[in-house]
């Protein structure tokens, strides 16, 4: 190698070890500040981009927009939240015959405060009604009541529901697949009843016989981008206590049915959605006592299409109209306290 490029490489090589061992030193007098600014130049997002973070408008739940419950019984839904809710219901049943010794129609409003806390993958719930309730009686005991006896209406508290439902995400943190177990249990609170003067000058006191329920029940849903979907597959136990009419003895048998609801739903929008509520209900066993004949074979039917409106913060307006199929929901609408058809008007409010 010719001597003066010989030279100018050294001295190249020389001011490079002299400059990197000047920026070591540096580097030992400031710790950490090299770091930081390396640390910050990453931080800081590219002109044009959001900062990192969850998409904006957050993560819906998709159990505001899953299908309103409504009494006869009522649907259970997966993941409910923690809520209260107000009701009011107008209902009526053509048909008494499921009750017996009487003969005639009903009718019933009722108004009906809810509650429902949730505590990890456990959602606890009661309902309290009150009930203003109307008949038209043509027949008790087999007699004709007086004429001023006939149409009658009493005030009276309702059944008081208690309730618990379990749920867990079988597909990961997706909303898309839910199951879960409910119990619910309704306390035979109500007060119904009336005085009847019979044509044969004789009193006698009707109260609606009242059972204690028992409803286990398997729950399957989930939300699919504006569509929203449950199924509930359980029993219904309706335990009652003997009571008596003038006298007579009433003996309450016990009746097991099978119990079914599907329900879909859609929310095209954020403030509005729609639904619809298939339920079916099946005698399981025979009953032998002749006045309580009419309960044996019985099927019964209701479709309950639905409106929702999400006014925000929580806030939340139904409006429901349950309708009966089938002979079958005329009986057991009366047994359920329900009526063959009902509407129902809610508020809720979520937290």
């Amino acid at each position: 190698m010719p001597r003066k490029p010989a030279l100018h490489v050294v001295a190249l090589l020389l001011v490079a070890h002299a400059t990197g061992a000047r920026a070591a030193a540096a580097e030992d007098e400031n710790p950490g500040e090299e770091t930081a600014g390396t640390s910050e130049q990453t931080a800081a997002p590219a002109a044009g981009e959001p900062p990192p973070g969850p998409p904006a408008g957050g993560d819906q739940l998709g159990v505001d927009y899953y299908p309103p419950p409504v009494d006869g019984p009522a649907l259970r839904l997966p993941e409910p939240r923690s809520r209260v809710w107000l009701d009011g219901a107008y209902a009526e049943s053509k048909d008494l015959s499921a009750l017996p010794y009487i003969a005639g129609k009903g009718r019933n409003v009722r108004i009906a405060l809810g509650g429902a806390w949730r505590w990890r993958r456990f959602a606890f719930d009661a309902q309290l009604p009150f009930n203003i309730t109307t008949v038209d009686i043509t027949s008790l005991l087999n007699q004709a009541p007086m004429p001023q006896d006939q149409h009658q209406t009493a005030p009276s508290l309702g059944d008081l529901a208690l309730g618990a439902v379990w749920s867990e995400r079988l597909a990961g943190d997706s909303e898309a697949l839910i199951a879960g177990l409910g119990l619910r249990g309704r306390l035979a609170t109500h007060t119904t009843r009336f005085s009847v003067h019979l044509a044969d000058g004789s009193l006698a006191i009707f109260t609606i016989p009242y059972y204690f329920h028992v409803e286990p029940t398997l729950i399957l849903g989930g939300a699919l981008g504006p569509f929203t979907y449950v199924v509930n597959q359980g029993a219904i136990g309706l335990f009652g206590p003997n009571g008596d009419i003038q006298g007579e003895p009433v003996v309450v048998p016990s009746i097991y049915l099978w119990d079914a609801h599907y329900a879909v739903g859609v929310a095209p929008w954020s403030f509005l959605g729609a639904s619809v509520e298939l339920a079916t209900m099946f005698v399981l066993n025979h009953i032998d006592d002749p006045n309580f004949k009419s309960v044996n074979g019985l099927r019964a039917v209701w479709v309950a299409p639905a409106l929702q409106i999400h006014a925000g913060d929580g806030w939340r307006i139904d409006l429901i109209a349950r309708l009966g199929l089938t002979r079958g929901q005329e009986l057991y609408g009366v047994l359920e306290y329900v009526g063959t058809d009902s509407f129902t008007l809610r508020l809720t409010r979520a937290f």
